[in-house]
């Protein structure tokens, strides 16, 4: 199944989100940037209940997180949460992401995320399959 980018996910904000003045907490925003993510590995058939053996990228570790805040969330409501592929190396993969409003244009923040991928029995870096490089191919960004 090809799904192009960006994949747009749909995220609550809920009272206990919010910090003492009634804003987003900050460390909010890269949940639901990784509940995004779990969204779109399950959309692309990537299934985190799945043996080892049937979806082996799941081994991974977050190697690093950027994110820049651009306006405050204030309130309860629904966000958007959109993902971009942009560089699938041979054993990492930085995902972008916005932190957008439900409707319009307005962007919350943005930011990237960079995954690499593990040997489940050395912990050390090692390649994507095939099946998870065809996957997310067709979405990464042209330059």
């Amino acid at each position: 199944m090809t799904i192009r980018a960006p994949f747009r996910s749909s995220q609550r904000v809920y009272f206990d989100d919010l910090d003492a003045l009634n804003i987003l907490h900050n460390v909010r925003y890269v949940l639901f940037m990784e509940r995004a993510r779990g969204e779109l590995f399950q959309a692309l058939g990537f299934r985190w209940e799945d043996d080892l053996a049937v979806n082996p990228d799941k081994f991974h570790v977050v190697a690093a997180h950027e994110i820049e805040y651009l306006a405050p969330v204030r309130g309860e409501g629904e966000l958007v949460v959109e993902l971009t592929p942009k560089k699938l190396g041979t054993t990492s993969f930085v995902l972008g992401a916005k932190v957008c409003a439900l409707h319009g244009s307005k962007v919350y923040a943005q930011g990237s995320t960079r995954l690499v991928r593990l040997d489940p029995h050395t912990f050390a870096p090692c390649p994507w399959s095939d099946r998870f490089r065809n996957a997310i191919a067709p979405m990464i960004e042209k330059a």
